[in-house]
């Protein structure tokens, strides 16, 4: 699935069978002291199954890899002289982009994945 949906949500929409959320490392994903997420599968036949991207994995997401090309080409270090100029600047390099860069990234990672395991949030 791949839209974005609360597990609230998907428990009304998909009433029966398995559910698999993937979910970032952040720390609101993370059962707490409370242990929400364990008590809510409970309460739904232990049919959710939470799996957690890699940490520090930001670079499997594709919209990852394009914000921080607009973050070095257009944020950093610049300097806006009025509210409007940001959200130009930005739309200028989208249609620039669009017109003259837009490709499909491919995947150069070659090192080997370090399995860690899950930290708790604070």
């Amino acid at each position: 699935m791949s839209q974005r949906y609360p597990p609230q949500t998907l428990k009304s929409q998909y009433p029966t069978g398995q559910i698999y959320v993937v979910w970032d490392n952040l720390n609101i994903h993370y059962d707490g002291a409370d242990y929400r997420w364990t008590r809510f599968n409970r309460r739904h036949g232990d049919r959710f199954h939470f799996v957690y991207t890699p940490i520090h994995a930001s670079w499997v997401n594709q919209i990852e890899i394009w914000f921080s090309l607009l973050q070095r080409r257009v944020l950093r270090y610049a300097d806006f002289p009025c509210a409007g100029a940001m959200p130009r600047a930005v739309m200028n390099f989208i249609r620039r982009w669009n017109r003259d860069e837009a490709h499909p990234f491919n995947w150069t990672f070659r090192g080997h994945f370090v399995h860690t395991q899950r930290r708790h949030a604070a």
